[in-house]
């Protein structure tokens, strides 16, 4: 099935595209020196080295520090290496970090892009997925998932109704996303309180930083999955349309039919369930195996934008629609009597960004500017019948920064405020929420000290959130207004103990007001598959946290070891009730005190190097234990899991395989099914058959290579949705 845009939205999306000229503007690139570890500027050009060859001191000196805008005058933001992150409008390596932080980009991007950004993002450390199907998935991080696990575009959220229900997609591709950044510690603070999890940024390149290279930047890419026949096609076009004006166009689009699992649909509670009932319809249902029913999709996504490059920044805007048709996975019913339909939604959202960056002199490093709007829409409804809800959200979020230091200065400061206004509305015969506002204004500082070999790192932010909820005559509830004044603190330091090794600490309090759907929700929920009761007298969530980095390299090598901790004095959270309605559980969202504690630990070592060629091995392992006042467990959080690796090739040709080992999950709150443990072999390779500069790229992968059945503790729907079979993908990319 197609979805052309209206003529409206096409009117609208080719006015966004036709740009004036501008005048000619003079550029000067910054050039790279290592006085006082930051980067100065000068009015003649540069070429940057090939980040690949650079020692790790070279890339050291020219790197750590250096503003984002003075590093992109020299490489494009997707081919920044994966060990170098951004915060604030700075960038800095990994191990120079107060906090945790994990970037995808480059290969490792390509590899582990799938259609929705928590499975994208669940072989990070410490991330798993709310697994929804193969169309609905946020991240888990630590076992936070919702507001504690924030999800941002260019440092601004969403701006859609993910966040209400595990069955909403996010309106975010990471198939169109230059490189994705989890962040954690002091810096989460310039975005959002409460962000527990840590704080997920993907970074566009909508609204271009820089003049293309040759006056042009272009990429096709085409994909195929077996596990759902899925076919992926897009595109990306970076060209100067005038002098220093660039103009930017890409377009995605993918379709599949529904997925197949690797084993039995229904986990083993399920299935004994069904076995027990005498309808022979149910019964069989118990060796259902292969196909997932109703999880097809098909989404589409066309942007546009243009920038003008000015001699010590840019300014621009883009507009993107966004929509997709996806199925729910079907929820077996083990009740004759209570049969529950198939559903489907039917999404779309047009997002219009703005953004402008200037580097300043003296005082002023950096202003930079981000505005983003929002109208977003879904239908839901049930296949072969009618719409049971609609959701409406109109959003809009503005942020300004300033970065304040003198030149050579150890101290930086990072000041600004953030302004966030929501209008949701849930219409038709079955609404789940009241109509609702929300709106937030927030002031946050960074401050950095560098004191060789100490660097320190503080952070503070307030935000005022009023939420008011109108009556709905098929709810009949009452209206209320709440309004929370938040405060929230943040610091930490990074400290080398020689070249090699470095240790990191760092702490917080944090306060998080709950949100619209804590608060009203009250109805059937498709994506809980169950009756949701909110609480509109939840107060402010306040947690304490320490977070503890020990980060090693030397010759060949590389490795850390985290360990956190973070305790809530009233945590929010919907917990199964043992009440059943309608053949459906009842959630209630309670709060209560909670104890959360974990560790991450990974590490690589290169093996053998001949000439261009290398042998590299990794390992990955992560655990989370959440414990509750009452000493019973948190719901939902991810067992224990080891992950490891070996990497051989060349730039030209590059292979990895992969062994993910996910342990059972006994410790389960009440009602809660146990999970058992499973094995994902992945195997990849990435080719370039004209040598590591060719713009031709082939890529396979087969992932879950044995074929196992694995189901995510995480997921609301685990019992009755397996991860992905084996699927068998194949890609070629051409950029020019």
């Amino acid at each position: 099935m197609a979805f052309p845009l209206p003529p409206k939205k096409a009117i609208v999306g080719a006015a966004l595209l036709i740009i004036p000229a501008a005048p000619t503007v003079a550029q000067t690139v910054p050039l790279p020196t290592p006085a006082a570890g930051a980067a100065q500027q000068s009015a003649a050009p540069v070429s940057m080295p090939d980040p690949e060859t650079m020692s790790p001191d070279q890339m050291a000196t020219m790197v750590d520090g250096m503003t984002v805008s003075e590093a992109l005058d020299m490489v494009a933001m997707a081919d920044i290496p994966s060990d170098i992150v951004v915060t604030g409008t700075r960038l800095r390596f990994r191990t120079s970090e107060i906090a945790s932080s994990t970037v995808l980009t480059g290969e490792a991007l390509a590899v582990q892009a799938r259609s929705t950004i928590g499975e994208t993002l669940a072989h990070l450390p410490g991330a798993s997925s709310t697994s929804f199907g193969p169309s609905a998935s946020r991240p888990v991080l630590r076992g936070f998932q919702g507001e504690r696990a924030r999800l941002l575009i260019d440092g601004i959220g969403t701006l859609d109704a993910s966040n209400t229900s595990p069955d909403h997609a996010v309106a975010l591709n990471p198939i169109v996303a230059d490189r994705i950044e989890l962040l954690r510690g002091p810096v989460t603070l310039l975005y959002a309180s409460g962000s527990a999890g840590g704080v997920v940024n993907a970074v566009s390149g909508r609204i271009a930083r820089r003049d293309p290279r040759d006056g042009i930047d272009a990429v096709l890419a085409a994909g195929f999955g077996s596990a759902a026949a899925e076919r992926t096609l897009g595109f990306r076009v970076d060209a100067e349309a005038a002098s220093h004006v660039v103009l930017h166009l890409d377009g995605q689009y993918l379709d599949a039919a529904s997925v197949r699992s690797g084993g039995f649909i229904l986990g083993p509670s399920a299935r004994a369930q069904a076995r027990a009932v005498a309808d022979p319809a149910i019964a069989s249902l118990a060796d259902l195996r292969g196909t997932l029913p109703n999880t097809q999709f098909e989404t589409w996504e066309l942007a546009g934008g243009a920038s003008l490059i000015l001699p010590n920044g840019h300014i621009g805007f883009s507009f993107s629609n966004y929509e997709s048709i996806y199925g729910l996975p079907t929820r077996f019913s083990l009740d004759p009597t209570n049969p529950v339909p198939d559903s489907l939604i039917d999404l779309d959202q047009q997002r219009v960004d703005v953004r402008f960056e200037i580097d300043g002199k003296g005082l002023l490093q950096t202003l930079r500017g981000r505005f983003g709007w929002a109208d977003y829409k879904h239908n839901e409804v049930i296949v072969g019948g009618p719409v049971t809800a609609t959701f409406l959200n109109l959003g809009y979020e503005a942020r300004l920064e300033a970065v304040l230091g003198q030149a050579g200065s150890d101290l930086k400061s990072t000041l600004g405020g953030q302004f966030y206004a929501r209008d949701f509305r849930v219409t038709g015969p079955a609404p789940l929420l009241p109509p609702s506002q929300t709106e937030q204004i927030a002031f946050f500082a960074l401050h950095e000290l560098n004191l060789n070999p100490i660097k320190l790192e503080a952070s503070f932010r307030y935000e005022h959130v009023g939420i008011t909820s109108a009556i709905d005559p098929i709810l009949a509830n009452p209206a209320i207004d709440r309004i929370f004044d938040l405060f929230s603190l943040s610091g930490g330091g990074n400290y080398a103990l020689s070249s090699d090794w470095k240790i990191a600490l760092n702490g917080h309090y944090s306060e998080r007001a709950p949100v619209v759907e804590e608060l009203f929700t009250q109805g059937v929920d498709p994506g809980t598959q169950g009756q949701l009761i909110g609480n509109p007298a939840l107060g402010v969530e306040a947690s304490y946290g320490i977070e503890a980095i020990l980060r090693g390299k030397g010759r060949g090598w590389t490795g850390s070891a985290t360990f956190y901790y973070t305790y809530f004095s009233n945590y929010i959270f919907a917990r199964e009730s043992g009440v059943i309605v309608n053949g459906l559980p009842v959630f209630q969202f309670l709060e209560d005190g909670a104890r959360y504690l974990g560790f991450e630990v990974q590490g690589s070592v290169d093996v053998a190097r001949v000439n261009d060629w290398s042998v590299k091995l990794d390992g990955l392992i992560d655990y989370t234990r959440a414990t509750l006042s009452d000493r019973s467990p948190v719901p939902r959080i991810p067992p224990l899991r080891v992950l490891f690796g070996a990497e051989a090739g060349s730039a030209a040709l590059n292979g990895r395989a992969e062994i993910e080992y996910v342990f059972d999950q006994q410790r389960i709150s009440r009602f809660e099914t146990p999970t058992d443990g499973f094995a994902m072999v992945n195997l990849s390779m990435a080719w370039r058959p004209l040598g590591r500069d060719s713009a031709l790229q082939f890529r396979i992968a087969a992932a879950n290579l044995l074929d196992a059945t694995g189901r995510r503790h995480a997921s609301l729907l685990k019992d009755f949705a397996p991860l992905t079979g084996r699927d068998v993908r194949v890609g070629l990319r051409y950029a020019f």
